[in-house]
């Protein structure tokens, strides 16, 4: 009895601060779209994938740098001292000292590294700074994926609570009926019994769907990146019908929009770049260089102009053997690009088998929520038909409290269907790179 009652007050507690819209001004209560939006700005992967797109962006930064020429400067000022002997027939020795100044201005722009490799490296770092961003939208799509299923958990959870409500007061109603009678010698020991017990069971299990709906409040707080301590509110008045099997079948299913796959896409021409890049190795360099320097013994600046050179030159280097370093970077970059190639195949294929169990998923799931829907209907009916037999005296207590029972599996059914429906279609949309409905 204990245990009864702590689960009573621990939903209720839960119910008032995280799902349910209050008249306090003390929680924000937001929709999907709100609760979407709440996760998009707090969610730590987004955060980290963020992270991977400035990397790539300060590396394709890196890789234009030689597009630039580089200038540098130097200057060095010293003192030294020298000590020799005068010889034989000399006494003492000779000593000198002098300072020592000196500067340089080294300018040298590349013109053409081992056969333009640099360029191929520059391609490679946009197509890799592309993939990060695929990644990105990837992550992105994967939270609001995850904020929109403990979303649609929530509602159901919900939904399924207000259905145990209503089973409960139909149990109770019931059970009082049976009492009356019961007080008036209409009805047996037996039926009373079996009120009570089917009574006490909707009643418990309005507290588990109590529990289950304050697990479904921290698990919506969890993806979207925020503490369950009721600051925050779910709206849910205006959930979504689930689509038609018409709408469902009109929609073109394409992956061409799937973050993931163009990500890979990306890397395997990053690899492609790269490998040609290695292959440029057999080819030289030109590098172009100007030089000015000045150097002297006394610091004095006025007289730099008659003692400082200048120096213009073309350099050009060619690697003829360097112990087959170039082919093992070439084998090592063409094996790159055989497994990128590999994992962009075994990732389209993989992701349509998804896209097409995905697909049959949602059909299946409306056609589930469509019978769900017929049989809550024959359900009510049924209940109608088997009340009107208990009051003539045609039926038994039991096969009514049966009816009452089909009834409340029959609304917890459309509830669970529907909600099935919603998700699928999110998982559909996600999967073909696209944003579920989230609101207006």
């Amino acid at each position: 009895m204990k245990v009864l009652l702590f689960l009573f007050a621990l939903g209720f507690l839960v119910t008032g601060v995280s799902g349910e819209e209050t008249d306090s001004g003390d929680s924000l209560a937001l929709d999907l779209s709100g609760w979407v939006s709440l996760a998009l700005r707090s969610s730590p992967d987004l955060v980290s994938a963020r992270a991977s797109v400035n990397t790539s962006e300060a590396a394709l930064t890196a890789s234009r740098s030689f597009m630039w020429p580089s200038l540098t400067f130097s200057a060095s000022a010293g003192h030294e001292w020298t000590s020799s002997s005068l010889g034989e027939y000399e006494v003492g020795s000779g000593q000198t000292d002098y300072d020592s100044y000196s500067s340089s201005l080294l300018l040298s722009q590349e013109l053409l590294s081992s056969g333009g490799s640099s360029w191929m490296d520059l391609y490679a770092s946009r197509h890799r700074l592309q993939a990060s961003r695929q990644d990105y939208r990837q992550t992105e799509l994967d939270v609001v994926l995850e904020v929109v299923e403990s979303y649609y958990s929530f509602v159901e959870a919900r939904e399924l609570l207000e259905s145990s409500r209503r089973t409960l007061r139909r149990s109770s109603s019931q059970l009082e009926k049976t009492e009356h009678l019961y007080d008036l010698g209409a009805a047996t020991t037996l039926e009373i019994t079996q009120a009570r017990v089917r009574e006490s069971s909707d009643r418990l299990d309005v507290a588990q769907r109590r529990q289950a709906l304050s697990t479904a409040y921290y698990d919506l707080c969890e993806a979207a990146g925020v503490e369950p301590d009721g600051s925050y509110a779910v709206r849910a008045e205006e959930v979504f019908q689930p689509l038609t099997e018409e709408d469902v079948q009109s929609i073109p299913l394409v992956l061409d929009g799937n973050p993931s796959l163009v990500a890979q896409s990306e890397r395997l021409f990053s690899t492609e770049d790269e490998l040609s890049a290695s292959k440029r190795s057999y080819w030289p360099s030109l590098n172009a260089r100007g030089r000015w320097s000045w150097s002297s013994t006394e610091f004095d600046l006025g007289g730099v102009p008659e003692e400082d050179s200048w120096s213009v030159s073309l350099n050009l280097t060619w690697s003829i053997f360097d112990g087959w370093l170039r082919e093992s970077n070439i084998n090592s970059a063409r094996a790159s690009v055989l497994q990128s190639r590999a994992s962009l195949e075994s990732l389209r294929r993989s992701l349509r088998t998804g896209l097409e169990s995905a697909y049959e998923n949602l059909l299946y799931s409306i056609r589930s929520y469509e019978l769900a829907e017929l049989s809550l209907e024959q359900a009510r009916k049924q209940l109608e038909l088997s009340q009107t037999s208990y009051d003539l005296g045609a039926l038994s207590l039991l096969d009514l409290l049966e009816a009452q029972e089909g009834l409340s599996d029959a609304e917890a059914s459309v509830v669970s269907a529907r909600i099935s429906c919603l998700k699928a279609e999110a998982g559909l949309w996600v999967l073909m790179g696209r944003m579920p409905r989230l609101g207006e």
